[in-house]
């Protein structure tokens, strides 16, 4: 999958902007605050319909207009695709394909795109929302069966907190009320927990790989899931255990009127060398670490079946220059596309003619080197 071509009306400092790409590298180059970040950000959004920056959409519009646009071209192996979005204040997102209009939530997961920014390393030194957060987005687009059942989980979550809140209240008191609710949870949250152990052990698999190149022979990486449901090792314990903490813990539960144990309040471990990388790795191997996973990404796209659009905003300035040759390697060898912001010239970047195309960023302008 790549994108040809990107219109631009009216995002972040983007007045008006067309430009066509390369189907393997881009690489964009400018000083800071110029719109390197909103280039990537616009990709994003065309692909995603959502921003990897804010929730706010009124953040995207440029300042003083009422609405902003985004089209562009996408050729996949399915065929080539005309994708137009168009935002305005109070109004649903309009998104059309091929002229035919779709609804946002089917639109989602369909042309995967994975980012490398230097907040990404958040993962590691933020709580476990985030990394919950990062676990469903990529179950969620390698798997649409994971979406939907995640989605029906947090519906029955939501009642079930309904109704301990009323409970609580007294307004209702009747005991066969919390059961169907228990059980419909149970199911769903067993599923969502082996699908998320799964998809850690692949990633971990694939990220492994990559770390030892980036780091050296030395260094290992390793991912654990941390569940709220005490199952142990043994997945096939998950309903029965979930049901027994359940009941145990429901005077605690009707008392705070939330549930307390699920996997909406899961984690997992990154681990270097053995040790918590949150506590005790250094920042570099943090950054490598998180490197790793989202090349990993890549490479679980790849073994689906699909090829992912790559964004990579500002990162060789954090890497040496072995870690850049090892990730400007990669890029040349993957079949996907990808986008390079630089704040400063590519050590290396000679080696990829043939594969690349170069742009400046000034002011909001694009223009092709």
């Amino acid at each position: 999958m790549y994108l040809a071509a990107l219109k631009l009306n009216n995002f972040r400092n983007y007045s008006r902007q067309e430009i066509s790409f390369h189907p393997q590298i881009n690489i964009f180059s400018g000083l800071n605050a110029q719109g390197k970040t909103n280039l990537l950000e616009a990709i994003y959004y065309l692909t995603a319909a959502r921003s990897f920056r804010t929730n706010q959409e009124l953040d995207l519009l440029r300042f003083e207009s009422d609405f902003f646009s985004l089209g562009g071209i996408l050729h996949k192996k399915e065929g080539r695709f005309k994708i137009e979005l168009l935002y305005r204040p109070s109004q649903p997102l309009q998104i059309r394909v091929n002229s035919l209009a779709i609804r946002r939530g089917e639109y989602l997961y369909r042309y995967p795109v994975v980012t490398f920014t230097p907040d990404d390393l958040l993962l590691i030194k933020e709580g476990p929302s985030r990394r919950r957060r990062f676990l469903d987005t990529e179950g969620s687009r390698l798997k649409p069966f994971y979406h939907h059942r995640l989605r029906d989980y947090y519906r029955v979550l939501q009642q079930r907190n309904r109704v301990l809140k009323e409970k609580r209240s007294g307004r209702h008191s009747g005991p066969g009320l919390m059961e169907p609710w228990d059980e419909a949870l149970i199911e769903l949250g067993a599923i969502i927990v082996r699908e998320r152990i799964k998809l850690l052990k692949a990633l971990e698999t694939q990220a492994r790989s990559h770390f030892l190149t980036l780091a050296g022979e030395q260094e290992s990486l390793a991912l654990c899931y941390l569940s709220t449901i005490e199952f142990s090792e043994d997945p096939g314990l998950i309903e029965d255990i979930f049901r027994e903490q359940l009941s145990a813990g429901y005077t605690d539960e009707l008392r705070r009127g939330a549930t307390l144990t699920g996997p909406h309040l899961d984690d997992f471990a990154i681990a270097i060398n053995g040790s918590d990388a949150r506590k005790f790795a250094s920042q570099g191997q943090q950054r490598t670490a998180v490197l790793a996973l989202k090349i990993g990404e890549v490479d679980l796209f790849k073994r689906s079946g699909t090829e992912t659009i790559l964004l990579l905003d500002d990162i060789f300035s954090e890497f040496d220059e072995k870690r850049g040759a090892h990730l400007l390697q990669f890029l040349s060898k993957r079949e996907g596309q990808s986008f390079i912001t630089t704040a400063s010239p590519l050590a290396g970047e000679g080696n990829l003619a043939g594969c690349s195309k170069s742009y400046s960023i000034y002011g909001g302008k694009i223009r092709i080197d």
